[in-house]
């Protein structure tokens, strides 16, 4: 309690660190934690419900994530609060995303292998929560923290473990922000506990390609980048004692051309234009025609989105003329350019770096229509590099270039 005023939250977060306290030798107050347990075993009779604001702007209202949190604790604590748990359990749509993996652990605790097996989500995506500055203190990294936590506690080689690992991990380098305590917290415990036992590691693993020794790992990670891995098989030879983590990353388009055309919070769309501002067929173009290529990127909310990276791959018979409009006579019609914050322009694509601070943004450059010949084009995509359930991909297709 703090200035004679309850915080839920505080109190199973004491609760918690005085059982871990314990749980490594220190001496703990037994009425002390008789109390706190008392109490969390008082909250949770009432089945509160609180406004829930996750994903930038949806909201729902859940059981407050003090409640599976509490019956973790209380399940760490050897006291699992059984019945309690199976009305959760059987109101899922109540809970958050982290409080399921704290459900689930809570099951798993009071040793109940089925229960946390139904319960366990089959990844943590899909749901980050607005940052709070109060209450349970919730953030997208302190939730997949603690989600990553309590698996370690419970069923520390399951498959999504690496996974999240990796997500956090990623999450601590990527912000340039300061962390609140709890972000801090509970990377801190998760990663500590992954770090302690890849330290009583004894493991080496060697790469084949095709039935070809490509790397060795031994206490050095490993990284492969190398064209000859795709399409191809690759094997993993692990011999000692421990865990190899291992993964992979493929960029660029499809043999085949598909993909899967979204929108996901935001739009991206591709038109273009002759030099005069008309606008003009998507498919045919003439032998050393000019074209202007506006693309627009539209927010379907009100917040704004940062670090956007907007990527238009070109068909193999466009060069880039000119990625600044600006500096082409008679370009006098675009009145409504605005400008990327960085600029990354190749043989076969250009990148632009964003920020979507209004409800609609259009970017022009030009490029000339060189070789003549039918041609795949790629499509335009958005990214948000630091949310990536902000995205659009649209507009593939092919072109034909006329003599």
């Amino acid at each position: 309690e703090s200035g004679g005023t309850e915080h839920w939250w505080a109190t199973v977060y004491a609760t918690h660190f005085l059982l871990e306290a314990q749980k490594a030798g220190f001496e703990v107050e037994k009425a002390l934690l008789e109390k706190l347990l008392s109490y969390l075993e008082f909250r949770l009779k009432k089945k509160e419900l609180v406004t829930y604001y996750y994903n930038r702007n949806e909201n729902k209202q859940i059981a407050p994530k003090e409640v599976a949190y509490s019956l973790f604790v209380m399940a760490l604590a050897g006291e699992p609060q059984v019945n309690t748990m199976n009305y959760y359990k059987s109101n899922t749509a109540s809970l958050s995303l982290d409080s399921k993996y704290l459900l689930a652990a809570a099951y798993a605790l009071a040793g109940d292998k089925n229960k946390y097996k139904e319960l366990l989500p089959s990844n943590f995506s899909g749901e980050a929560a607005v940052t709070e500055s109060g209450g349970s203190f919730s953030s997208s990294l302190r939730d997949e923290a603690i989600s990553l936590y309590v698996m370690l506690e419970v069923d520390a080689n399951n498959n999504q473990v690496p996974v999240m690992a990796k997500h956090v991990a990623n999450q601590l380098k990527q912000n340039k922000y300061y962390f609140s305590t709890q972000e801090r917290a509970f990377s801190f415990l998760a990663l500590g506990k992954m770090a302690k036992k890849a330290n009583q590691n004894n493991v080496s693993a060697i790469v084949k390609v095709n039935g070809k020794v490509v790397g060795e790992s031994t206490d050095k990670p490993l990284k492969l980048n190398n064209k000859s891995l795709a399409g191809n098989k690759a094997e993993i030879t692990v011999s000692g004692s421990g865990n190899i983590y291992y993964y992979w990353q493929a960029e660029g388009i499809t043999a085949d051309g598909s993909y899967k055309e979204e929108d996901s919070y935001i739009k991206v769309r591709k038109t273009f234009y002759d030099r005069t501002g008309r606008v003009v067929d998507a498919k045919n173009f003439r032998q050393n025609e000019l074209i202007v290529i506006g693309i627009t990127l539209e927010n379907s909310y009100t917040t704004k989105v940062e670090n956007i990276v907007i990527t238009d791959m070109l068909p193999a018979g466009f060069e880039i003329e000119n990625p600044r409009t600006q500096e082409i006579p008679g370009m006098s019609w675009i009145k409504n350019a605005a400008t990327p914050t960085a600029m990354d322009v190749r043989d076969d694509r250009i990148n632009l770096f964003v920020d979507l601070t209004t409800k609609q943004q259009t970017y022009y450059y030009a490029v000339r229509a060189v070789s003549p010949g039918v041609f795949q084009m790629g499509p335009v995509s958005a990214d948000a590099m630091y949310a990536g359930e902000y995205h659009s991909y649209h507009g593939a297709g092919v072109i034909k270039i006329e003599k």
